[in-house]
């Protein structure tokens, strides 16, 4: 039974507390090693099992239409909510004097460097979704340089997701970018690029996301459980075996094959759909601290269920900026 209940939670991952470095000093983690037990092992069958799973169900004949169909194609609704989402996050990281995460932080001096660009990119929102992603793309490449690799490579593949997405999608939504950039983003594949790219910066971020901060380090995970122990809902379900690191492994791992999922394109609705409910249910649980990291998260999960699908020899190709 508790086998059965490993295959089932194995939907329940929690990548929405990927970001474990928001609550833990990451210099200050015991070393430790993940269990290699009868456990181990299975968890290791129940996850790998789950994504074949998804990826055969999902076949056209199977699920076909439910995941080779896009929706909402005529309209750019949630990409213009994604551009409003955008613009607050960077306007709420400069109000609370962040820089696009609690954990990244700029030396005195350089301060001012993250705040405009931040500003940046929501004053150029107003006239050109294009010009605003360019100004994403130069905060990624900004932090990479200014900021420890370690701590910004949890970001910097989201980052250049939507940045690019951005410059790819902002003649479709704003007059000014259809008039200087649509000759350029039709030559490079237009909407269906954007659409891409996302799902693929998506992936790579929670395959980064599982193997840099759980896989890698388990102790940071498991300091940050012992903070917050209801996490692992196993002991709150009375499976006292399943230890704080063995939840360490689960979640690592799912991370990152889902990420690999995603990146390759298998099931592709289906695992964001999975996703989508996950950040909502732990976004309820951890409350606000979580939500403002993870608006551009649900942004871009919306985008990809509408129109990120299988691929299906009778799917209808997305509109052209012309």
């Amino acid at each position: 039974m508790r086998y059965i209940s490993l295959l089932f939670f194995t939907l329940f991952s929690m990548p929405s507390w990927a970001h474990v470095r928001w609550f833990v000093n990451s210099t200050q983690f015991p070393d430790v090693s993940l269990p290699i037990d009868p456990l181990f092992y299975s968890i290791l069958v129940a996850v790998v099992g789950f994504c074949l799973f998804a990826c055969i169900i999902t076949r056209q004949g199977l699920l076909g239409p439910v995941t080779a169909n896009p929706v909402m194609t005529d309209s750019f609704f949630f990409w213009r909510i994604l551009t409003v989402i955008m613009a607050l996050f960077f306007i709420l990281n400069v109000v609370l004097g962040e820089f696009i995460a609690p954990n990244l932080q700029l030396d005195t001096g350089r301060e001012m460097i993250g705040v405009c660009l931040q500003v940046a990119v929501a004053t150029t929102m107003v006239f050109s979704v294009s010009i605003s992603g360019l100004m994403i793309l130069l905060i990624a490449l900004t932090s990479s340089i200014l900021l420890p690799f370690s701590a910004v490579i949890d970001y910097i593949p989201e980052l250049f997701g939507i940045g690019g997405a951005l410059i790819l999608i902002g003649p479709y939504i704003t007059p000014f970018d259809k008039k200087m950039f649509s000759r350029f983003v039709n030559f490079i594949g237009g909407r269906g690029s954007a659409v891409v790219l996302l799902r693929f910066m998506l992936g790579l971020q929670l395959l980064i996301l599982g193997v840099h901060n759980k896989l890698m380090l388990p102790g940071l995970s498991l300091t940050f459980l012992e903070m917050y122990p209801y996490y692992n809902f196993f002991q709150l379900l009375g499976w006292e075996a399943f230890s704080h690191l063995h939840f360490v492994w689960f979640v690592g791992l799912s991370e990152s094959l889902l990420g690999v999922m995603l990146m390759l394109g298998f099931a592709n609705r289906l695992v964001v759909g999975l996703l989508a409910t996950i950040f909502t249910i732990t976004t309820y649980v951890a409350g606000p601290t979580d939500l403002l990291g993870h608006l551009p998260i649900f942004a871009i999960a919306f985008i990809l269920l509408c129109e990120s699908v299988n691929k299906s020899p009778n799917q209808p190709q997305l509109k052209t900026a012309s």
